[in-house]
């Protein structure tokens, strides 16, 4: 309905909120979710991921630990990232934490 990127050269925003899947033993136990806001626009909300968020293989979740890295990627041309901000959501936010800094 609207495109919110801004010209190039023009910083984005965007504001992500990760819930990361939960496993008992090997089996899912509840899938991962995403709420995305993209230069004050909500893009997606509460969005049910149905597995990694890799290219391949598609969609397909394997057991982890609750916290592992995170990696940012660019599509197209130079990317740069600046103020990255992580933070734990806690209490009201999900009930999880499932957040580790970056470095």
């Amino acid at each position: 309905m609207v495109n919110p990127t801004r010209p190039e050269g023009e910083w984005n925003s965007f504001d992500v909120f990760f819930e990361a899947p939960r496993f008992e033993a090997s089996t899912l136990a509840k899938p991962a979710f995403v709420t995305l806001i993209f230069n004050g626009i909500l893009v997606h909300h509460r969005v049910e991921l149905l597995g990694s968020t890799g290219t391949l293989p598609i969609a397909k979740y394997q057991p982890h630990a609750a916290e592992e890295s995170l990696s940012l990627q660019g599509h197209t041309g130079p990317t740069r990232y600046r103020n990255v901000w992580i933070r734990r959501l806690k209490g009201y936010d999900t009930g999880t934490e499932y957040f580790r800094p970056l470095g």
